[in-house]
Parts: structure tokens; sequence; C-alpha cells
């Protein structure tokens, strides 16, 4: 039995546009206000020195399995990464050599410390990225899921305890 070309390159079209339904789509974002996402990222900590807020957020990072890429006591600033494999087998087979596909998620870390007074005032941003084969960014979203956020300043909470009761 013999297939027309129409036919063989509708049927390669068709498989093309399933393979492309396969893409992980990205976290859709909440409706939340900016007030709403703020006091999500935002944590403040009484009797807290500058140095060990940094500190603390470093080392909750790193436990939490983030590569902390810069940390700069004069801005307070700490930037991070955590890559999370998600490939498809069934797309890295389909694809293969022919074209570029999502294989980890990226979650990016900014953590900002500032001192006010005797108050230390810890800001955390969280972005997702979908990462390709080849290296490219499929998409970008920020994170507003409120347990990512309890998760690092729990761990926060407990290395500044630790400091302070000199544990």
């Amino acid at each position: 039995m013999q297939v027309s070309f129409k036919v063989a390159i509708a049927l390669i079209l068709v498989f093309s546009l399933i393979l492309a339904g396969c893409v992980t789509p990205p976290p859709k974002p909440p409706e939340m206000t900016e007030l709403q996402i703020r006091e999500i990222q935002t944590r403040q900590y009484e009797g807290a020195n500058f140095n060990e807020a940094m500190k603390a957020v470093v080392a909750s990072l790193q436990d939490q399995e983030f590569i902390v890429t810069n940390a700069n006591e004069n801005l307070g600033l700490v930037t991070a990464y955590k890559d999370i494999e998600e490939t498809d087998e069934w797309t890295r087979f389909w694809v293969g050599a022919q074209g570029s596909y999502q294989t980890i998620r990226r979650i990016e870390v900014n953590a900002t410390v500032r001192q006010e007074g005797k108050i230390i005032k810890i800001r955390i941003n969280l972005v997702a990225k979908g990462m390709t084969n080849t290296g490219g960014v499929i998409w970008t979203r920020p994170i507003y899921d409120l347990e990512a956020y309890q998760k690092i300043f729990s761990k926060i909470d407990k290395s500044l305890f630790i400091e302070k009761e000199k544990i």
C-alpha cells in the first residue's frame, strides 16, 4: 500500500502538533495585589543583627539545595538557584536532535536583607524558569506559592534562633 506525499506531510504535521502539546506549561500567576505579594515575600525579625541575617539566608538556601551565586553584604543581596530535572522521555525520543524541549525547571531566588533600627527585614523573591536542552529559556514566571516562601522563612527562623541562643 502506497501513501501519498500529501498524506505523509499531513501525518507529520499532526504528530508535530501532538508533541508540541506535551510541553510542561508554566505556572499560572495568581490574582493577588502587590500588597498581598509583598506580605508573603517579607518577614521582620527583632533583635537579630545584619550579619546574622545574611548568614541565615545563605544557610537556609543551601539547606534546601540552592546554589548560592552571589552574596553581597554591602547591598544586602543574596542570589541563588536550584535546577529540577523535568525531562519527558517521550518528548526526548520524538524530538531527538531536531529541536529543543524543556528539560529543567530552574527556581531562582533573590533575597534582600536590610536593617531598620532594631528590626531586620528580609524579602525573598522566587522565579521559575523553563529551560531547554540547549540552555534556552522557554518561559519565566514569578512564584507566589505561600508554602514555598514559608519553607524558606522557617529555615531562616530556625537559623536565627540557633544563632541567638548560641546553640
